[in-house]
């Protein structure tokens, strides 16, 4: 279909300008594009497209909607569609999208990736490793797609497959600290640790406040018993992100591991603080503030460990041996028992 000269200029002019980051501009030259030509697909995804990028989501969905209602075989509608109901945590719906743009354009490297990230965040990993593979054939030098084949494979246990896509990642990419960084996971979920430290350090250098890469230096060098060692690596990770909770669980593990009860105190109420409904957290602290002969403080811990989560045993037991030692009211507790003696740790990709 043809569409009128007056709305092709509108339309254009409205891509210069969201070009240059005028999106208030740019909307309304594409509403003036859609006031001429009320039925063209196109000027209603861009459109969207400029809703979108403001963050108004219901706007640009109805904008998706309308462009598919004109031209159900329009698969860059699809596919931007898909995007939006992946960011708003509608898997379901964004991988439905994502197959059908597929289906409409199969080459399209970008709906492969993205459907793959989708079925790795609904925990579809052979699905997903299909459409990565997918996107690596259809564009063998796109480091990301090596990259986010490297971590599904991972994820599946196929490590050495793994670490085939992060070199590959490594050889396109040489300059980027996150293929380094995965590499080292698998290399350390293999069990060569010495390895899995180069490509921290590796990481590390070309990226020196990259948290988690820190942080999974930490873990390594804790593995190979350098405690003094991991216990830095987590202090620097927390300098680079003093909201990262993994960092702060595993330095107050290394504490308390050490018998630095007010250290894990102090690490594991920074974990409460950015996790406060998360009962691992509650109940780490209570253990740490038990070592650290903070009983009654322990007591609350534990009893906010067990309204988090009703019916665990662990966290009754701990309680109520606790209750026992103080001498204090029953209330709520349920069976006796030993209460656990360490804290858990973490990784992060």
């Amino acid at each position: 279909m043809q569409w009128s000269a007056a709305a092709r200029h509108e339309l254009a002019a409205g891509e210069k300008l969201e070009a240059q980051g005028l999106l208030n501009s740019a909307i309304a030259r594409y509403q003036k594009a859609l006031q001429l030509e009320p039925n063209w697909p196109e000027a209603h995804s861009a459109l969207g497209n400029a809703y979108y990028q403001q963050h108004k989501s219901s706007l640009a969905m109805l904008e998706y909607l309308r462009a598919i209602r004109l031209d159900p075989d329009n698969a860059k509608a699809r596919y931007d569609l898909a995007t939006l109901l992946r960011a708003e945590g509608n898997l379901d719906g964004a991988a439905t999208e994502f197959q059908k743009a597929i289906e409409l354009d199969p080459n399209n490297a970008g709906a492969h990736n993205d459907l793959g990230l989708t079925y790795a965040q609904q925990g579809k990993l052979e699905p997903a490793i299909a459409e990565f593979r997918a996107t690596v054939s259809l564009r063998p030098g796109w480091a990301i797609a090596q990259d986010n084949l490297g971590n599904a494979l991972a994820m599946a246990g196929e490590v050495d497959d793994a670490m085939k896509a992060y070199r590959n990642t490594i050889a396109l990419k040489p300059d980027w600290p996150q293929p380094y960084n995965n590499l080292g996971n698998a290399l350390r979920q293999s069990g060569n640790l010495k390895a899995a430290v180069e490509q921290y350090q590796k990481a590390l250098q070309l990226d020196p406040k990259y948290a988690a890469a820190h942080n999974n230096l930490g873990l390594t060098l804790q593995q190979e018993g350098n405690m003094d060692g991991a216990i830095r690596e987590y202090e620097l990770a927390i300098e680079a992100d003093p909201n990262y909770a993994t960092a702060h669980s595993n330095l107050a593990a290394a504490f308390y591991k050490k018998g630095d009860w007010k250290g894990a105190v102090s690490e594991f109420g920074q974990v409460v603080r950015l996790k406060p409904n998360d009962p691992v957290a509650h109940f780490n602290l209570g253990l740490a503030m038990k070592a650290a002969d903070e009983k009654k403080a322990a007591l609350l811990q534990f009893r906010q460990a067990q309204k988090l989560d009703p019916g665990n045993q662990q966290y009754e037991q701990a309680y109520e041996a606790l209750v026992k030692t103080q001498g204090a009211p029953e209330a709520g507790a349920a069976k006796s028992g030993k209460a656990v003696s360490e804290a858990r740790t973490d990784g992060s990709k």
